[in-house]
């Protein structure tokens, strides 16, 4: 494999501190950089299905001069505790727990990407209220309401890999896309996994979708969500997305302000990991927009 540029050692170099929070008796692990100052705004990144905080690893430092970020596990993933039921209603309480326990009365931004960013989405509309705006970063919008649905059980056996190297062999993107930058997939693959006594294994809990439940509140299908949003919302969305054909970006620019919306050119779903230079400069481009007065 190629070395690495510059600019991504060092930011996965950048000191971050790990933490914890509990939510509804589970453990939830985030990672907290040092702060540029205590008044300074609370940004906070959500990692998509099957991932985990390291994802942004090589985001998140670039935001360090102006905010207090911090990147978070959901339950289920990372170094987060799993659960015997899962819900959206959850999932957005896992992040509210992580606000909270770093807002320190400063204005709050959330960024999720794919599944986070329809927790993000869902966190905006039950506490947007005390949100300073979130950014939804290649997630599925339709005007449908979603229903849960019970998935079919799967073998639950956790697979256990002799070397870290061999179970890195199995990682895949999902949905599966090309990715030039195999540096970044080594680096995620590296933290997605875990030793115990019988070898390495994901860390993540495979049965997550079919451990799901539907939230105690009914929610709205994702547009109206967005047309109701009590906090601003800006959208990212790669050009060859799976998730964002000609109907899906013609739906998009309805439901957004034409400059809270950035396509990111060259990119698939995974978008920050085929054009993360790009990504950073869209993203600060967004945040900007959304400390605008009016």
């Amino acid at each position: 494999m190629p070395q690495p540029p510059a600019w991504f050692i060092e930011a996965i170099d950048t000191p971050a501190e790990s933490r914890f929070v509990e939510n509804h008796a589970a453990r939830i692990h985030y990672r907290r950089y040092s702060p540029p100052s205590s008044e300074s705004p609370l940004l906070v990144f959500v990692h998509g299905n099957g991932a985990h905080c390291h994802w942004w690893d090589f985001i998140a430092p670039a935001f360090t001069g102006n905010y207090r970020v911090v990147t978070l596990d959901l339950s289920g993933a990372g170094d987060s505790d799993h659960r015997d039921t899962y819900s959206a209603e959850i999932f957005a309480n896992d992040i509210m727990c992580v606000v909270r326990a770093e807002a320190n009365n400063t204005p709050v931004y959330i960024v999720g990407h794919s599944f986070g960013g329809s927790m993000t989405r869902i966190t905006g509309h039950l506490y947007g209220q005390s949100l300073a705006g979130i950014v939804i970063a290649d997630s599925v919008i339709t005007p449908r309401r979603r229903v849960v649905r019970t998935m079919p059980k799967t073998n639950e056996r956790v697979r256990h890999y002799a070397s870290l190297e061999e179970g890195k062999r199995r990682f895949r993107l999902r949905p599966p896309q090309p990715c030039a930058n195999d540096f970044i997939i080594d680096h995620i693959a590296t933290h997605s996994l875990k030793k115990n006594a019988l070898g390495y294994c994901f860390k993540l809990d495979q049965s997550v979708f079919q451990r799901m439940a539907e939230p105690h509140i009914t929610l709205p299908d994702a547009a109206s969500m967005i047309r109701q949003m009590p906090c601003p919302v800006a959208l990212m969305y790669g050009e060859h997305s799976r998730f964002f054909p000609a109907e899906a970006v013609t739906l998009a620019r309805d439901l957004f302000p034409a400059e809270q919306i950035v396509c990111v050119n060259d990119a698939y779903h995974h978008l920050f990991l085929d054009q993360p230079l790009t990504f950073i400069d869209g993203l600060t481009t967004l945040l900007a927009r959304q400390q605008q007065p009016g």
